[in-house]
């Protein structure tokens, strides 16, 4: 078995703003016939989720019900880091007859948790043939 991977770059803005990367995984399916793909999230502060296309920005508002911005011990960013930890950095997407195996009208997303513009997110797609 060899492994395949990939370095998705994305430049975000935040918090709580969901950026699509199912064509890159979609791409990466197309390589194999049948494995699965981890997808992974660099750093402490970003997550991943699958979710319905037409929920994103009802899941974007959800997110500052979630873990309020203030009134944590830790200065500055710690609901960020407590969204991910939450929500994950990483998932398995299992690939079937070059496809991903995803519930129909759903996508996969990079969730920007930090207040910042214009912030380079790195993305590690591993993918293993069956």
């Amino acid at each position: 078995m060899n492994d395949r991977v990939k370095t998705i770059r994305l430049l975000t803005y935040g918090p709580g703003k969901l950026f699509e990367i199912t064509s890159h995984i979609a791409c990466q399916a197309k390589e194999i016939r049948n494995g699965i793909i981890h997808v992974f999230s660099k750093g402490s502060t970003g997550a991943l989720v699958i979710i319905p296309k037409d929920h994103v920005e009802n899941f974007e508002r959800s997110l500052w019900d979630l873990l309020p911005v203030y009134g944590w011990e830790h200065p500055g960013n710690a609901y960020a880091h407590l969204r991910s930890t939450l929500i994950g950095t990483f998932l398995l997407i299992l690939v079937k007859n070059g496809g991903p195996l995803l519930p129909e009208n759903h996508g996969v997303y990079f969730i920007e948790n930090q207040p910042a513009n214009r912030r380079e997110r790195k993305i590690i797609l591993i993918t293993r043939e069956e």
